[in-house]
């Protein structure tokens, strides 16, 4: 019997085979990959479906309510949604949310942990209505009345319901949420009566409804806080009222005045009353303010210099220390309620007071 011959294939034979093996083997990849995707697919459908969800840290809101106003409910893929949208979505829904998270658990849940936040003031429109705002600079809704919030002057708002205020591109906004920020870090923010920024060089902040600290700028304004918060815990006695303010030396003084006249450096009919006035060195070397030789209150001994002198070391200079008034050895049986309005700053702390009497 005769073998026969193996046909020997042309270089060009063998070449279309290659392609041809090559193209197969892809084609059988793909197949294949096709086929897990679709055993995946079916997966996820039919297995992977949420049959409970949960709501930890709510209490302004109800859980059924947040669970209600998600874009995810029971019986929904637990995978083929949007996270980052659901959440935004339901920020802006329940405005008096600070934060949320959102987990699967699985085989079948889902985990909403949310924290919420409170009004820390209220901000006063153009038509005299208020918008509420949170301590992390949250807008949570408008009303026609403060609500008893500390109320905010100067600022206009430019912010839905829900949204959190930018930074940045509004120096009265900025400045807000500056003195918020930095009230709620002292512990004041509690008792926070008032907030007038209708002049940046002349920021007023209302406090426990007695005082009226004239911040002047925002330059040092945690160290003035600190400061202001010692001398009215340890310096002054719990029927003190009046006015707290810095001197061109960063000096703090302090001068007596009634609840109604703290209460109006809140308000647009503040006056002209300024933190500003002209310091001035007496012959002795001793830096006071120009007195008030006509009884008007815009020109009030009492009033500021916004020139601080700058100092990063407050605790130790001297100098942040007003001698004449807050000294360890002042008398605190000097402060009574009978003084008045006639009441001077020049009169009640003696620039000539050196500490030792």
């Amino acid at each position: 019997m005769k073998r026969r011959r193996r046909k020997k294939h042309t270089p060009d034979q063998m070449e279309q085979q290659r392609r041809g093996r090559k193209i197969f083997r892809v084609l059988g990849r793909v197949l294949l990959t096709g086929i897990v995707l679709a055993a995946a697919v079916v997966a996820m459908t039919v297995f992977f479906r949420v049959k409970t969800i949960s709501v930890e840290g709510a209490e302004q809101y109800g859980s059924e309510e947040l669970i209600a106003g998600m874009d995810v409910q029971k019986g929904d893929n637990l995978y083929l949604w949007n996270k980052n949208r659901v959440l935004s979505d339901l920020m802006h829904s329940f405005p008096y949310l600070e934060s949320a998270q959102l987990r699967r658990k699985l085989p079948d849940g889902l985990v909403l942990t949310v924290t919420e936040c409170t009004a820390a003031a209220a901000v006063r429109n153009e038509d005299n209505t208020f918008t509420y705002i949170s301590a992390g600079g949250k807008v949570l809704e408008n009303n026609a009345a403060d609500g008893g919030l500390p109320t905010v002057l100067g600022v206009t708002l430019n912010a839905q319901i829900g949204d959190f205020l930018a930074t940045g591109t509004d120096a009265h906004v900025d400045a807000m949420l500056n003195v918020l920020e930095n009230m709620d870090a002292a512990g004041l923010l509690e008792k926070m009566s008032f907030l007038n920024l209708n002049d940046l060089t002349d920021v007023r902040i209302g406090y426990d409804k007695r005082f009226d600290i004239r911040a002047g700028s925002l330059d040092d304004l945690t160290y003035r806080l600190r400061f202001a918060q010692t001398v009215i815990s340890d310096r002054l006695s719990a029927s003190d009222i009046g006015r707290l303010y810095w001197d061109a030396q960063n000096r703090l003084h302090f001068v007596p005045e009634t609840a109604e006249d703290v209460a109006r450096s809140g308000t647009d009919q503040a006056g002209d009353n300024p933190v500003t006035s002209p310091a001035y060195t007496n012959p002795d070397g001793e830096v006071g303010t120009t007195d008030n030789t006509n009884g008007d209150d815009s020109t009030d001994s009492s009033s500021d210099s916004s020139d601080s002198s700058d100092n990063s070391d407050y605790s130790d200079d001297s100098d942040y220390s007003d001698d004449s008034s807050y000294d360890e050895s002042y008398d605190d049986s000097s402060y009574d309620d009978s003084y008045d309005e006639s009441y001077d700053d020049d009169s009640y702390y003696d620039d000539s007071y050196d500490g030792e009497g």
